[in-house]
């Protein structure tokens, strides 16, 4: 009879049992108060503007992978004002459909010619993912222990070791020791691997990242960075920059990039109006470092000028100014493991330039610390 189901013989299909909390969408009407568009860049008119006229131009999709019918002309543009912007023209820069797939392409390519794979235990999913693709040995050192890597090293010497670091944190907010890292990896023939997705746009004097902050040029002997273009730049899509010679090597076995298909027209446009608008208005960056420095103090008593707010402490209390929020009509999730380590539970207040006076007085409300309101 049309319409019936064929039964057959046998059990259902047991899937595989987790010990896992269970994750729920976060309801669309809430105005998020973690997003990552520190700048307000996604919904800037010159921003949408580009993208729709790309759009008219050139369609809504690129069709395919950059090997066959995607390799639009605005990659290429994309690419060149990525390396010029990250590192004033001293690295080659590569496009991919997202951040993800920028850590996941460089990890199983820089790792194979390494024994040996430092991992601050803070990295995100995307690098411990890329870093699973490869053959070589994984230390998770301690969270920006720069003397457990020397020290390591110092009694285990290692060809051409690879330490692999976030420059800002995407939980804590907090740097890495960059500079420390560098003369490691300098001095042993290694290579640093930064993952700058949320530094770009809010750290440094111009907003060009974690290099910047810290004074230090980019080596393409001794340094890979990659990035994102959907957090500080409001749009999609990752990069890596890094040598001449390995960029070639990468595009050309980077699976990642190989057999997805390209960013499409109108969200290259948005990525290259949102970075023109930074390289030429830096004021965009110094308003939101001040911002993020007036809410550090206020909120954690810290002198920081990273966007990155982790209100820390009672799960219960943390909770219970998550919903006093979500009654005033806002986002701002209790993070708890395996997003964060058991213990370490957050709030994750991101600081954003566009915010309003209805944000601002549900934060002065909600979360400042009754101590302090009225100083």
């Amino acid at each position: 009879m049309s319409g019936d189901r064929k039964k057959h013989p046998g059990e259902a299909y047991r899937f595989p049992k987790r010990d896992v909390r269970l994750k729920t969408l976060p309801p669309p009407h809430l105005r998020s108060l973690s997003s990552n568009d520190y700048l307000g860049l996604s919904r800037h008119p010159q921003v949408i503007e580009a993208s729709i006229r790309a759009i008219r131009e050139s369609g809504t999709g690129a069709t395919g992978s950059r090997y066959l019918s995607g390799n639009h002309v605005l990659n290429g543009a994309l690419e060149e004002s990525t390396a010029r912007f990250k590192t004033s023209g001293a690295g080659k820069a590569i496009l991919f459909s997202s951040g993800y797939h920028a850590n996941l392409a460089v990890m199983s390519f820089v790792g194979e010619p390494s024994g040996m794979i430092f991992s601050d235990e803070d990295n995100h999913a995307s690098l411990i993912d890329g870093m699973r693709l490869t053959k070589a040995t994984r230390i998770v050192y301690p969270h920006n222990d720069w003397d457990f890597v020397r020290d390591f090293l110092k009694k285990h010497p290692a060809r051409a070791p690879i330490i692999v670091t976030e420059s800002v944190f995407s939980m804590k907010g907090d740097r890495a020791p960059l500079r420390e890292l560098y003369e490691i990896v300098a001095m042993t023939g290694g290579l640093l691997v930064i993952d700058d997705a949320h530094a770009t746009g809010t750290m440094g004097k111009s907003g060009r990242g974690g290099l910047e902050q810290q004074d230090l040029p980019f080596d393409p002997d001794h340094m890979i960075v990659t990035g994102t273009f959907s957090k500080a730049l409001g749009s999609l899509g990752g990069f890596a920059v890094l040598s001449e010679r390995a960029e070639k090597l990468l595009a050309s076995v980077a699976r990642t990039l190989i057999y997805t298909t390209a960013l499409p027209p109108g969200v290259l446009a948005a990525s290259l109006e949102a970075l023109s608008l930074i390289e030429h208005s830096p004021k965009r960056v110094e308003s939101l470092q001040e911002s993020s420095r007036y809410w550090q103090c206020r909120l954690t008593g810290r002198e920081s000028d990273s966007p990155i707010i982790a209100l820390t402490g009672d799960p219960a209390h943390l909770s219970e100014l998550s919903n006093k929020m979500a009654l005033r009509g806002f986002h701002l999730p209790l993070l708890t493991y395996p997003t964060v380590s058991q213990g370490e539970e957050t709030l994750r207040l991101s600081v954003n330039t566009s915010w309003d006076e209805t944000v601002l007085s549900a934060i002065e409300d909600i979360l400042t610390p009754k101590e302090k309101k009225g100083s």
